[in-house]
């Protein structure tokens, strides 16, 4: 069960259904943003043996403005613990100044996967007049698992942007599964050193981007939630 849920300035936590197996949850946006300046912080903890799935609510707009958003993700999961968080896409609208982190320390025989869609700036902009530092840095008892990045910067657009997207491209989406390497029909998927797998696409929109990755995260997110797990539908 769910022990402790804390509001926060702009997001509510809500658990949509629990039992014996898990709990099914969701960051409920209590404000529109984030607004330029905006700093939110989430933080998980997943105690032992237990299981956490959140899922998303709708998309969030990041807004132009002259100071930078701060968007944080903190996860502790203890031992055998599993997570799957799936976020809502988030918008950088023209303008917009965004640097967003995700750290997640896995305790022993822990399991936790991930889905992140960005998109970046106006159609037919491909990433121009938009700012993005974003970080996923995963650690396990053995020490750091995978330490990822992405940066756009509007005034290094044609170099940075097309290290990570094509020409034309203004969305990227990145599924991360880690504790397990399950066998696996993609070829795109990226084995990590120890136990876990990436997956990157990118595309001019959004349907695009979900239709290539819906089927590895049907396959990632079963798997970390366990066959344990029954809450929700």
């Amino acid at each position: 069960m769910a022990t402790r849920l804390r509001r926060g300035a702009r997001l509510a936590p809500r658990v949509l259904a629990a039992d014996s197996t898990g709990v099914r949850a969701c960051l409920v946006p209590t404000q529109a943003g984030p607004l330029a300046g905006d700093h939110d912080r989430v933080g998980i903890g997943v105690g032992t043996g237990a299981t956490l799935i959140v899922g998303p609510i709708g998309a969030a707009c990041a807004l132009a403005g002259s100071a930078r958003t701060l968007l944080e993700l903190e996860v502790e999961l203890q031992v055998g613990a599993r997570l799957v968080f799936e976020e809502a896409p988030l918008i950088l609208a023209y303008g917009a100044n965004v640097a967003r982190s995700a750290t997640v320390k896995l305790a022993a025989g822990a399991v936790a996967a991930l889905r992140d869609v960005v998109v970046l700036g106006d159609e037919g902009q491909a990433g121009a007049g938009v700012s993005l530092a974003s970080s996923l840095r995963i650690t396990d008892p053995d020490g750091v698992l995978l330490h990822d990045a992405l940066r756009i910067d509007p005034a290094l657009v044609h170099d940075d942007a097309h290290v990570a997207l094509a020409p034309g491209h203004r969305v990227v989406g990145t599924l991360s599964l880690f504790g397990l390497r399950p066998s696996v029909d993609d070829p795109a998927a990226l084995a990590l050193a120890r136990q876990g797998l990436l997956r990157r696409a990118t595309a001019p929109g959004l349907a695009a981007v979900h239709a290539e990755l819906a089927p590895t995260w049907a396959d990632w997110s079963r798997a970390a939630a366990g066959t344990r797990c029954r809450v929700g539908p």
